[in-house]
């Protein structure tokens, strides 16, 4: 038989029912309020994480790679501002090193502008791509973690390439145009993070 990972909510009653939880942040186990900068912070992070993974499951190929490893980024990025372990950073670091590399490959011939999506890959790169840069805004107002601002807006850029190699409308200084990427040979399904 299975069991319930938060047994409480037969009770009736769980930690956090009053507005508070437990964080950790750099190492320190905190009880904050759930209203406090570093919840708000890493709940962006998760509503991000999931968008991410909302994109790679519905994504093929190179894409669906990009993706997982953005995912992954986001996560390992996560553990160092809960730890404070710099091995969680460099790992997020050369994982986002892979990830350019991979949507160089991908790069798009799209006219640059506004990008509006007209598929759903595309719609979920741009949801996880909103939620990634409301983390850099939410991590711009603390005193830790700031050397994860750069990691956090490579992949919100690493996310508008993707969307670039989607069908997309490109909003230009001359009028809307519409984009049809061409298909990619040799583009695969494999998940290969």
């Amino acid at each position: 038989m299975g069991r319930l990972a938060k047994p409480c909510i037969l009770a009736g009653s769980c930690p956090g029912d009053a507005g508070e939880t437990e964080v950790l942040w750099f190492g320190e186990a905190k009880c904050v309020s759930k209203a406090s900068a570093i919840v708000k912070l890493f709940g962006a992070l998760e509503a991000a994480v999931v968008h991410i993974n909302l994109a790679a499951v519905k994504a093929e190929g190179k894409t669906r790679r990009a993706l997982w490893l953005s995912l992954w980024i986001l996560q390992y990025a996560g553990f160092y501002l809960s730890t404070g372990d710099s091995r969680y950073l460099a790992t997020a670091l050369r994982a986002l090193s892979r990830a350019a590399k991979l949507v160089y490959s991908l790069a798009s011939d799209a006219p640059l502008g506004w990008v509006v999506c007209l598929d759903e890959v595309c719609a979920y790169i741009n949801a996880a791509r909103a939620w990634v840069r409301w983390v850099e805004r939410r991590l711009a107002q603390l005193d830790k973690g700031r050397e994860v601002i750069m990691l956090l807006n490579h992949v919100g850029n690493v996310l508008f390439e993707l969307m670039r190699t989607r069908s997309h409308v490109v909003l230009t200084r001359n009028g809307a145009v519409k984009y049809a990427p061409k298909p990619i040979r040799g583009d695969d399904d494999v998940l290969n993070f």
